[in-house]
């Protein structure tokens, strides 16, 4: 029996209807969500990125001066300090490794004849033993170390601390010779 606000149709299920259109309201919904949180996604993702490329960016480089490299050399001139024969004890646990070179200042040129006059005569026996506390107390990756960064930069270190002043900008060893026993 049907009421006035009910018609029935032959053939045709009333629920079966409203059940479908729950399924593509909610369907709709759903993609609607998805969309929204894949936008939400791909925003978050720009924005990281973004940040960790302004971060980390390496920094613009800086001008290059007018000069030519050569005019830069000139500013500074070598000073041969000494010729140098240590032995090192504690870089191997037992053996003993004898390292030989010449040691070479660069200082200022307007600090060349002071420095070389304090090199020669005034602490010639302190600079000596600063230079050979350093390969004393080198480890034995220092000594091996193609550069000798580690020690160019200790014996700078304590040259300077000894002198009492920075004359030195660099040092350079040649002929640099290691033998174990």
């Amino acid at each position: 029996m049907a009421t006035d606000t009910e018609t029935e149709d032959p053939g045709v299920d009333s629920e079966a209807d409203a059940s479908t259109e729950e399924t593509v309201v909610s369907g709709n919904n759903s993609k609607a969500k998805l969309l929204k949180v894949g936008g939400l996604l791909l925003l978050v993702i720009t924005l990281q990125i973004g940040l960790s490329y302004w971060l980390l960016a390496p920094e613009q480089p800086s001008e290059l001066p007018d000069e030519p490299l050569a005019e830069e050399q000139t500013d500074t001139a070598e000073v041969p300090i000494d010729n140098f024969s240590v032995t090192n004890n504690i870089a191997e646990p037992g053996a003993t490794i004898h390292v030989t070179f010449n040691l070479v200042a660069l200082v200022g040129e307007g600090a060349a004849s002071d420095f070389g006059g304090m090199v020669k005569e005034k602490s010639k026996a302190r600079v000596k033993q600063a230079v050979i506390q350093v390969v004393r107390k080198s480890s034995l990756s220092d000594l091996n170390d193609p550069q000798l960064g580690t020690m160019k930069r200790m014996m700078k270190e304590a040259i300077n601390k000894v002198l009492k002043k920075s004359y030195v900008t660099e040092i350079v060893i040649s002929e640099y010779r290691t033998m174990t026993q």
